[in-house]
């Protein structure tokens, strides 16, 4: 019998012996028992079935892994077996993950399902430590919104720059509360857009991304500031602004991320498009939500040739990402080490990361390993203990080594679940499973 049933049986039992102690009518104490037992009944009633499946699946396992116990001497479960999984793929596992999104329609019984799988052990990060960011600096500069966007690494300390400041935040490796080295770095200012950070190390500059701007010339088009810190790192200034010549369809879906980086004499860029083919997410069956077709823009940096001329990023390749990277947006992405193979790209929607391979000399993904199976692999953020979704507005990436990522964190939206609230405007170390 379920414990929640024998503790229950213990109330009644107390409950009769006070009334016969207390020398209560024989109507009195049935008239007693009876409402005592009914409430039993409706608390058993509510009662989450996730809360006593989950119950029934662990004495299950325990009776399962008895009758294992002839081949496996231990007796237990092997973690690494897939089990009933073995023929869900990622691109599967991710699509039921993403039917339980109650907010867009989805079945609480998908997630149910989707946590219960042996593959969400396997495919679900380990959080290390996390903070928000009006826990991390000393001193907040009168702000309570911190849209954390993008973050990258540089001079010892990570970099993040927030869509609601201009203000970049220092965090140092410790990424500890009020951190004598954290701090906001430039003056707040109004709402920035940034959305990308990315630091040249030849000429010790940031350069910040703003996902779209209207230009005369060529409509709406991404575009980056160069920064440089002041002496005494508490202040920056703008050194130029350069825009993108990539038409974008929409707003709200440009570039969400930047990588800066040089080859053969010449300063290159890599932008990171949110929705899927750099399309619109609008419309009856827009192209942007059209899974598994992220895009990766690379372009080469050209300066202004006279006073009349304005820099520009000239566009050189538009890069597939992998068909297996199948993901609803794609918020940011980070190589670990310069020129590193090692790839990680954020989605916000389906609070998942693509860990995946690039090849810097031919300027690709790597689609397989040397045997043909699949290069890349997708893991997802942990759910609460309802298994819904609760890091609702994961946005920056940025590698900590070869097994943990720090990640950021936007402000939860008015539409979202309220449980979106409790992860957002923070600071996420993440360990890979």
């Amino acid at each position: 019998m379920d414990l929640h049933v024998w503790s229950r049986k213990g109330r009644l039992h107390a409950l009769l012996l006070a009334l016969l102690l207390s020398g209560a009518s024989a109507t009195r104490v049935a008239n007693n028992l009876r409402t005592s037992a009914q409430s039993i009944k409706d608390e058993l009633n509510q009662l989450s079935s996730f809360d006593l499946r989950n119950k029934y699946h662990a004495l299950d396992g325990v009776a399962t892994s008895t009758q294992r116990a002839g081949s496996n001497p231990q007796g237990r479960f092997n973690d690494d077996d897939e089990d009933e999984d073995e023929d869900m793929d990622d691109k599967s596992f991710l699509l039921l993950g993403a039917s339980s999104d109650i907010g867009k329609g989805g079945s609480d019984d998908n997630g149910k399902d989707f946590c219960l799988k042996n593959k969400y052990r396997k495919r679900t990060f380990k959080v290390v430590k996390e903070m928000p960011f009006s826990g991390l600096f000393p001193e907040l500069k009168r702000t309570r919104r911190f849209e954390g966007s993008g973050i990258a690494y540089a001079k010892g300390s990570y970099w993040v720059v927030f869509d609601s400041l201009r203000s970049l935040g220092q965090v140092d490796l410790r990424f500890s509360f009020r951190g004598p080295f954290n701090k906001l770095v430039g003056p707040v200012g109004e709402e920035s857009q940034f959305e990308g950070i990315s630091y040249d190390n030849v000429t010790d500059t940031f350069f910040v991304l703003r996902e779209s701007m209207e230009h005369e010339e060529h409509g709406l088009v991404p575009l980056t500031e160069e920064l440089r810190l002041t002496e005494g790192g508490n202040n920056y200034e703008v050194l130029g602004r350069c825009i993108v010549p990539f038409a974008l369809q929409d707003v709200n879906k440009g570039f969400e991320s930047l990588v800066v980086f040089w080859r053969d004499g010449k300063r290159h860029m890599l932008g990171l498009c949110e929705s899927n083919f750099c399309k619109t997410v609008l419309g009856p069956d827009p192209p942007g939500l059209q899974r598994g077709n992220g895009r990766l823009v690379w372009a080469t940096y050209h300066a202004p040739e006279d006073e009349y001329d304005e820099c520009r990023w000239d566009v050189q390749k538009v890069i597939h990402l992998p068909s297996d990277a199948y993901l609803l947006d794609y918020s940011a992405i980070s190589f670990r080490g310069e020129f590193g193979a090692d790839v990680a790209v954020v989605s916000q929607e389906d609070a998942a990361v693509w860990v995946g391979s690039f090849d810097w000399k031919e300027m690709e993904f790597v689609d397989t390993n040397s045997d043909g199976t699949r290069m890349g692999r997708i893991y997802h953020f942990p759910r609460t203990s309802e298994c819904r979704k609760q890091y609702c507005n994961v946005e920056g990436v940025a590698w900590i080594d070869e097994d943990r990522l720090v990640v950021t964190s936007d402000k939860s939206k008015r539409t979202q679940d309220f449980r979106c609230m409790e992860k957002d405007q923070s600071l996420h170390i993440i360990a890979l499973p």
